[in-house]
């Protein structure tokens, strides 16, 4: 071996034989390298900044990267006929946090995975009602997603975790299957365990679809207690309510005060609108089955919005959202999504 420091001088044609010999090498290694070593290392964005829904159909669902001050935003557009409206363009929406303008990073309206969570009554009074609700689900599982990741909670005198995350929807049809119909209505708690259990989910987006077929009589948890760990979460709450008729109608004084029935139903309807979902109240037991299907289309069929918050503040404030679709009033169409939310981790006490 010669010395650091040694120089050897070759005449010019056996610089020239040398190159020759040793070309195809550099030019193999060169090929070998990984694209990272050979192109420019920026980051790539942090989400695209729009989708066409069109394109999913060749390509397959738009893959969507998140951060944690990302705030992400599910939006259901509705017109005067109560349909869901699909494709509507970016500049339609603008979203403001506080009452100011946010900047989008991402918009679209794509089908991706979603950690869902089934809560089912398995209360005695769903002793005549139960096999129809099975029915409904069973649809609903259908129209499911193939990649979403599923669970079953049910819940009577208190809420159970019958089938934990799962992709098989034959797991979460057994589950229903064996459930025992007895006992009291534990609502807020099964609510409780579904939203705490969806925020582990490994999907982005999270849902929670709750039966019941009357009010909350037995959990631990009161309303305004699920209210603030609804909050807290980016889960968005569907709930079936087939109300017991024995629920009275009729106001106090001259029908100046609410009726018991509309009191659970103004409840029930503050779950819901809260996280940007739905409360639906069937006065017949057939009709539940088309409320199964229209809200596994409509989690498909959602818009999509993200923004990375202007407020630098750390706090534990609660923030409010307001998403507003251009000349909404005159096109007859209506938005519902998620109200606000607290900044993650911050919240730890206090409702709002």
């Amino acid at each position: 071996m010669l010395p650091e420091d040694s120089l050897v001088v070759l005449p010019l044609s056996d610089h020239v034989l040398s190159l020759k010999r040793i070309l195809p090498a550099i030019l193999l290694c060169l090929l070998a390298l990984p694209p990272t070593l050979s192109q420019n290392t920026s980051d790539p964005p942090l989400a695209p900044e729009s989708a066409d829904p069109t394109s999913q159909e060749k390509s397959g669902p738009v893959q969507f990267r998140t951060r944690v001050d990302q705030v992400v935003i599910y939006a259901s557009i509705y017109d005067r006929k109560n349909q869901l409206v699909s494709g509507l363009p970016r500049e339609d929406f603008t979203v403001y946090e506080d009452r100011v303008e946010q900047e989008l990073t991402y918009f679209g309206q794509d089908d991706v995975p979603s950690t869902v969570g089934m809560v089912i009554d398995s209360s005695g009074s769903m002793r005549n009602k139960y096999e129809l609700v099975n029915e409904g689900s069973e649809l609903f599982l259908s129209m499911n997603n193939p990649l979403n990741e599923l669970f079953l909670v049910s819940f009577k005198g208190e809420a159970t975790l019958e089938e934990d995350f799962t992709q098989d929807v034959e797991d979460i049809e057994d589950a229903l299957f064996n459930i025992i119909i007895s006992g009291g209505t534990a609502l807020y708690d099964a609510i409780f365990l579904a939203v705490d259990r969806a925020r582990e989910g490994s999907e982005l987006k999270k849902t929670v679809i709750v039966f019941t077929d009357g009010e909350d009589r037995d959990s631990y948890y009161t309303l305004e207690e699920l209210l603030e760990k609804i909050r807290e979460s980016d889960v968005q709450v569907y709930v079936i309510a087939f109300l017991d008729f024995e629920l009275s109608n009729r106001g106090g004084f001259f029908g100046v005060f609410s009726s018991d029935r509309e009191k659970v139903q103004d409840k029930i309807s503050s779950i819901a609108d809260h996280t940007g979902g739905k409360a639906f109240f069937p006065e017949q037991i057939g009709q539940l089955k088309e409320i199964f299907r229209s809200i596994a289309y409509e989690m498909r069929h959602q818009y999509r919005l993200a923004y990375i918050s202007s407020n630098p503040a750390q706090n534990d404030d609660w923030r409010k959202i307001d998403v507003v679709l251009k000349n909404a009033k005159t096109r007859g169409l209506k938005v519902r999504a998620k109200k606000g939310y607290y900044l993650a981790g911050k919240k730890t006490s206090g409702t709002q």
